[in-house]
């Protein structure tokens, strides 16, 4: 179950960093859409690196 909890998130960073280049292609990276979606990967990679940590 952890397991399936880890690979949907990492599946939803891999779609939000897509979102993100292509905002970053179009405004600058210090706009605040790009630094919104940029916030919630991070958020995204820690909860990734809790888990892996529980299951290790």
């Amino acid at each position: 179950m952890v397991l399936n909890n880890i690979l949907d998130l990492k599946k939803s960073i891999d779609e939000d960093r897509l979102v993100m280049y292509e905002l970053a292609k179009n405004k600058a990276l210090s706009d605040f859409d790009v630094i919104k979606i940029s916030q919630r990967i991070d958020r995204k990679i820690i909860m990734v690196q809790k888990k892996g940590a529980i299951c290790s």
